[in-house]
């Protein structure tokens, strides 16, 4: 039952379990009003029964003084026929008979007694027995309307668990369908929408979808930085053939593309000449070097442009090139590092004005560790820089995954 219960939908799952609840609570709160009711039902009756009894041995006492036993008998039979006593006896003190009405042999009966004086003297002793099946009747049908109001509760949580988790359930099973993957497999039949959801976000590359830079304190402009630069091939070759609208849309795609996959990395996008844009890598990451977070976001933007083309009128050529500079962009405050650098773009400008039709590295950075162990390469007559080939097996298989979540943001809809 239990096992079933939990493969159950979420709807389900709360209302069983706030009927159950409900249910629990009730039949304790049944059981506590039934002891409780039970005990001070018998302290009544007690406290009746011994009333009636000193009353009767009040009335008789004076009959019994006077030795006048019919006046007794008679005393005893109206009492039985006026009162709730089913039978009452009266004993002298070595407890003969003197007296009795009714009948005192009844199932369910409780029996009361008190001491017949007469002045300061024990006389005798009163009986009176009064049948409780009518109290015990009442009790009853107390208990069993307490009963029904506990099932009655249970159905009504059971009815708001059900709303409730239906409700919960349906948001849940949205926020489910919105982590799917286009390789996610399809939902399993009796599977909770809990399981579902956790089943998604276990799927999510969640290393891949956050950047994890270093928190210590660094003088960013003054380190080794890695330089990927795009040469818009075909953004060149539109400028004058396109209006101002569709030209303004063509650029909006490419520029989703390369940030994009420069948020991948940690990569800072900028647009250094006309046709041309530079992503910056600098400082320690989880997803390698820079040289490496450079040639991985460059193999992202190629592949995603080479996908979104079969999909739109326009042709989406860039050809890109990385090298390696001591020292970072520069800001507003140190324009030192932006001069620089001019010189690693210059030479970059120049290597893609070859047109290569793939990813193009400097010397400075095939000497990277993370390249030379995870990268192919093949040399190039174009000013030694070597083309990348391919990735390692596990790095292959992360930029597949990450090609996978940017073409399901950038394809649906297409804009261009």
């Amino acid at each position: 039952m239990l096992i079933h219960l939990k493969k159950a939908s979420l709807n389900q799952q709360l209302a069983y379990t706030a009927a159950a609840l409900c249910l629990t609570v009730s039949l304790a709160l049944v059981v506590l009003a039934a002891i409780s009711s039970k005990h001070l039902q018998r302290e009544q009756q007690a406290e009746f029964g011994s009333a009636l009894a000193h009353q009767i041995a009040r009335r008789v006492s004076i009959s019994l003084e006077n030795g006048d036993l019919l006046s007794i008998t008679a005393s005893l039979q109206r009492f039985v026929d006026t009162s709730p006593a089913t039978a009452v006896a009266i004993f002298d003190v070595e407890g003969t008979v003197l007296g009795e009405a009714g009948d005192p042999q009844e199932k369910n009966a409780g029996q009361y007694r008190a001491p017949v004086r007469i002045e300061a003297d024990v006389a005798g002793e009163v009986l009176v027995t009064i049948n409780t099946d009518s109290a015990s009747a009442a009790h009853q049908r107390f208990v069993i309307s307490l009963l029904g109001l506990a099932v009655l509760l249970s159905l009504a949580a059971y009815g708001a668990g059900l709303k409730l988790g239906k409700q919960l359930g349906n948001r849940i099973a949205g926020l489910a369908r919105n982590l799917a993957l286009e390789d996610a497999p399809p939902a399993a039949t009796g599977t909770s929408e809990l399981d579902l959801l956790e089943t998604r976000v276990r799927a999510l590359p969640m290393d891949l979808l956050r950047t994890r830079n270093d928190a210590e304190a660094r003088d960013e402009n003054y380190r080794s930085t890695a330089v990927l630069y795009l040469h818009l091939e075909s953004l060149s070759g539109y400028v004058d053939t396109l209006d101002e609208k569709s030209l303004h849309r063509y650029a909006d795609r490419l520029h989703q593309v390369v940030y994009a996959a420069a948020g991948f990395y940690g990569g800072e996008l900028q647009v250094t000449r006309q046709f041309a844009l530079a992503v910056y890598f600098s400082g320690p990451n989880n997803a390698g070097s820079a040289p490496f977070r450079a040639a991985s976001c460059a193999w992202l933007i190629q592949a995603v442009a080479a996908e979104l083309e079969q999909n739109m009128a326009l042709s989406m050529k860039i050809a890109m090139a990385i090298s390696q500079s001591e020292l970072g962009i520069g800001d507003a405050r140190d324009i030192y590092p932006g001069l620089y650098m001019q010189h690693t773009l210059d030479e970059l400008q120049a290597v893609c004005a070859s047109k290569p039709p793939k990813i193009l590295l400097s010397p400075a950075v095939t000497e990277d560790t993370d390249i030379q162990g995870r990268l192919q390469l093949e040399s190039t007559e174009v000013l030694d820089y070597s083309m990348l080939e391919s990735f390692a097996g596990p790095y292959q298989d992360l930029l597949e995954r990450q090609l996978q979540l940017i073409l399901k943001r950038l394809m649906d809809p297409l804009l261009v």
